[in-house]
């Protein structure tokens, strides 16, 4: 056997012995699409469908299109990257292990992109980059992709790379007319055929298994009909099986209480997550946990129900026996369709014969990207991207549902100059930032390690109290730091509503925003910070703090979301890189006083374009 043979066959026996043939056909596409002169290709594929399997032969025909002295070389072994987008080390682990049999692959994410090419590709670029659930690098502040994209574009203008997702419909709006992708890259898309033995979402709605919950009776810590009669199939369920019932992280020990008033056992409820609130540490268990006492209950025909919250849904494979003795889901989501597609019912999506079980879910949701992943199969071949946008309204109006993924559009950089004149007779400049997180079940968090400067403690704490204010924390409405004394800082309690309808001037913007000119070592206008307004002035504060928390409650009782849930949570925590808390803490800190810019009538007000991709509501 001669070594170039040796090299060839190792890789062909990699892909061979770890995917199957529906896997290789995807790649085989998606590669295709290479050849013909493609350098971005979105690939769709559905929940559980394998698309572990599908980078992995992805990087084994990287490998393969080598010539053989490239492929003979021990420099340039890795050639290919595969960036996760959301910050999660177990998730990272598990790509790892998934990709091992590939020795060509290097995994990191958005956050460690720039150093996994520092160290691992320092003697030659990578010539394939595979993004995973591009639609959360989409959802995130437009440094994430454009970072990609301007590598791409400007310091490896040779590299290809691949949009991975079961709901990729951010990325595919980035693919759109205007965008980036389409201009430069002839983007393509390919849609995962799976074979006839997966059992998806449409499979699912079409052997009836998928209730209907409408917003009016979906939380499941009120009583309903629909309730009573997910709980009576669980209780009927006779042998090994188990349930799932996804709540917001602050309803846990609630639905917990509720199946223990139902006649369940506590021995067969088990709580999935981290520091959740009213819920002791003993109490909770991870992933790996629950597959365990899964296995225990298995020994003795015995079942259980376990508890999720949304910061678990991404990534998730209970594996395959688990699928096939499912009982019941219920999901008390209302979110976007990518949150209740990949949520319970994706995770029961996958090769498996279990069409019993049935899924208490927003069935309007199902429904559309039932319909979505009709379109896009049927747009495999030609004209893959023509009329999608007008696609995806048609299709959001006529199950009126309210939102898909988040996504994102490209945009050219406008410079626009706006004026205004300065409500403060003084200007501040900004002397740093801090971000926190809130440990709000924690009391004797010490924030000391975190910080020394002692009006950023005093604040944390202030803030901390009006959290925990009466025995809390709980939702409320009209937050405000009370008393003379406590005028030097200025809150903003960012809720639902002002969180992030993307504009410019919302919280998540607005953050982005300014820790980002801070972290380039700009010069930032405390004034702009502060924001003064109802007779405030910048000078009389030192401190601007905005409070993003799920207890913080909007006003507008008719609002599409009145609080931030955990989803949100986790997507400005991965933003800051800090653990996900219910609770973050913004602060800035004033600095020097400027008399150039107070003298300053006018100020030119630069626009918050950060780069060529800018946030919108899809719809």
């Amino acid at each position: 056997m001669t070594a170039l043979y040796k090299y060839r066959q190792q890789v062909e026996n990699a892909i061979s012995a770890n995917t199957f043939e529906h896997q290789r056909n995807a790649a085989a596409k998606t590669f295709a699409k290479f050849s013909a002169g493609s350098r971005a290709v979105v690939l769709a594929a559905e929940m559980q469908s394998g698309k572990s399997g599908i980078a992995l032969a992805l990087s084994g025909l990287q490998r393969l299109s080598l010539t053989d002295d490239q492929i003979s070389d021990r420099k340039r072994l890795k050639d290919t990257l595969y960036l996760i987008t959301m910050a999660d080390i177990a998730l990272q682990e598990q790509a790892k292990k998934d990709l091992a049999p590939c020795k060509n692959v290097v995994v990191s994410n958005f956050t460690n992109f720039e150093t996994a090419l520092k160290v691992d590709f320092k003697h030659h670029q990578p010539q394939l980059i595979i993004i995973d659930e591009c639609h959360y690098g989409s959802s995130s502040d437009s440094v994430r992709y454009d970072k990609v994209f301007s590598y791409l574009e400007k310091d490896n203008i040779h590299c290809r790379v691949a949009f991975v997702s079961a709901t990729p419909f951010s990325a595919l709006y980035a693919a759109g007319a205007d965008s980036i992708l389409h201009h430069n890259f002839n983007t393509s898309l390919v849609f995962h055929q799976t074979s006839s033995e997966y059992h998806g979402i449409r499979q699912m709605h079409r052997f009836n298994q998928i209730i209907k919950l409408d917003e009016s009776h979906r939380d499941f810590c009120e009583e309903s009909l629909m309730r009573k009669r997910f709980i009576k199939q669980f209780k009927e369920h006779v042998g090994t099986g188990w349930s799932l019932v996804r709540v917001p992280s602050s309803q846990a020990k609630l639905a917990k209480q509720i199946l223990l008033e139902n006649g369940i056992d506590e021995d067969q409820i088990h709580i999935v997550g981290q520091k959740l609130v009213g819920v002791e540490d003993h109490e909770l268990c991870s992933i790996d946990d629950l597959k365990r006492e899964f296995e225990t209950a298995s020994l003795f025909d015995e079942k259980l129900i376990a508890i999720t919250v949304a910061g678990f849904r991404a990534g998730v494979n209970f594996g395959q026996e688990m699928k096939e003795t499912l009982i019941n889901t219920w999901d008390s989501s209302i979110a976007n369709i990518a949150a209740v597609v990949q949520a319970n019912i994706g995770r029961a999506c996958g090769y498996h014969q279990n069409i019993q079980a049935k899924h208490y879910t927003n069935l309007d949701a199902v429904r559309a990207y039932s319909e979505l992943l009709e379109h896009l199969e049927s747009r495999d071949k030609d004209k893959e991207f023509e009329g999608l946008q007008d696609v995806f309204e048609q299709i959001c109006a006529k199950y009126d549902v309210r939102g898909f993924d988040r996504g994102t559009v490209v945009t050219p950089t406008i410079e626009t100059i706006v004026t205004r004149k300065l409500n403060d007779s003084k200007t501040y400049l900004t002397k740093g930032y801090i971000v926190v997180p809130g440990k709000l079940t924690d009391s004797d968090f010490d924030y000391s390690v975190l910080t020394s400067d002692p009006e950023l403690l005093s604040a944390i704490q202030l803030i901390r109290q009006e959290l925990l204010d009466n025995d809390g924390p709980f939702r409320k409405k009209g937050r405000a730091l009370r008393g003379d004394h406590q005028n030097w800082i200025k809150a903003q309690w960012v809720n639902g509503v002002t969180y992030n309808d993307y504009t410019p001037s919302c919280a998540k913007s607005r953050a982005q925003h300014f820790t980002q000119r801070l972290n380039n070592g700009e010069s930032v206008e405390f004034n702009r910070i502060v924001n003064p307004g109802g007779g405030e002035k910048t000078e009389d504060k030192r401190v601007m703090a905005s409070i993003f928390s799920i207890y913080n409650l909007s006003g507008q009782m008719d609002a599409y979301k009145r609080a931030m849930d955990i989803e949100d949570m986790a997507e400005i925590c991965t933003l800051f890189d800090i653990e996900l808390d219910d609770t973050l803490i913004l602060l800035y800190l004033r600095g020097d006083y400027s008399q150039e810019l107070t003298d300053s009538i006018v100020q030119n007000d630069e626009t918050l374009h950060s780069g060529r991709i800018k946030h919108m509501s899809v719809f």
